[in-house]
């Protein structure tokens, strides 16, 4: 009961729309169920059977969880920002997490992001699983803050047709990108202001969830080519309006990896956060 009343209680603060409360309420439970039963028993647990987790490439999380030793390591965290798409299917969130290794004083702590997909069954379940690593946050706010992913497919959801141009345009957006990437250094600062959106946040290693200018600043003391990495998967939610890319692999290790939440927006896709990390 206090864990319902508190979910509860947050909710009710963050006054979230009323399509990103599931998703909020799924990350609760997650982290919830890492107290209760333990970090790897609540990722099997709360993970889709295609979901990926980093390592520090994308790599089958359910495969990877399953060889993982059960070392009583804690592994504390809670939403900070939060998306839903209109079809209600798809949504993310990202927040600081912290953790502990047992008779260790001091922990580790950092930011995740995630993307969550609704079954056939109607719950949510984890997609992808990301994160980086910097230091403990002196006050984290404790509030989720919502992000606005419907617009004008709110009320005019996307056909057959166009759900796979949007597709094929995110392939490409997210390859245009990898491709600037990939040039030496300061070739792709042109390309991120094409696609970052207004919202925008990144997420580097060292760094807590960065927005706006400081983003910009941010992204601009990436090495080259970290983030132009083969592409591994990516998903289009039902409405078009939400979807993800994600890349890495051990071919090119200084390519590092990526996690991109993408926004459709004015007839095309905006990075509305990035992750990468070497």
């Amino acid at each position: 009961m206090p864990i319902t009343f508190a979910i509860a209680a947050l909710l009710s603060a963050a006054a979230p729309q009323p399509s990103a409360g599931p998703v909020i309420a799924a990350e609760y439970d997650f982290a919830a169920d890492a107290q209760q039963i333990g970090v790897r028993r609540a990722f099997l647990a709360h993970f889709d059977s295609e979901s990926w987790l980093f390592r520090p490439q994308p790599v089958p999380a359910l495969a990877a969880l399953a060889r993982d030793p059960d070392d009583g390591a804690s592994l504390v965290w809670t939403p900070e920002i939060a998306g839903v798409a209109a079809s209600g299917d798809m949504g993310f969130t990202s927040g600081p997490w912290s953790a502990h290794a047992p008779g260790v004083e001091n922990g580790v702590h950092g930011h995740f992001l995630t993307i969550w997909k609704r079954g056939d069954d109607g719950v949510w379940r984890v997609q992808v699983d990301g994160g980086v690593s910097h230091p403990p946050l002196e006050r984290p706010t404790g509030e989720v803050k919502i992000v606005s992913i419907a617009n004008e497919i709110a009320t005019a959801p996307p056909n057959i047709d166009d759900l796979a141009r949007r597709r094929s345009a995110l392939e490409k957006s997210d390859d245009e990108l990898r491709a600037a990437l990939g040039k030496p250094q300061g070739g792709a600062s042109s390309t991120w202001q094409k696609f970052a959106d207004p919202e925008w946040r990144v997420l580097r290693k060292g760094h807590s969830l960065t927005e706006g200018a400081d983003a910009t600043a941010l992204i601009a003391q990436d090495a080259s080519p970290l983030g132009s990495a083969a592409r591994r998967a990516l998903d289009v939610a039902a409405s078009g309006d939400l979807a993800y890319t994600i890349g890495g692999n051990t071919d090119c290790k200084a390519c590092g990896s990526y996690f991109r939440i993408w926004r459709w927006s004015d007839q095309g896709w905006r990075l509305l956060v990035d992750l990468e990390k070497p």
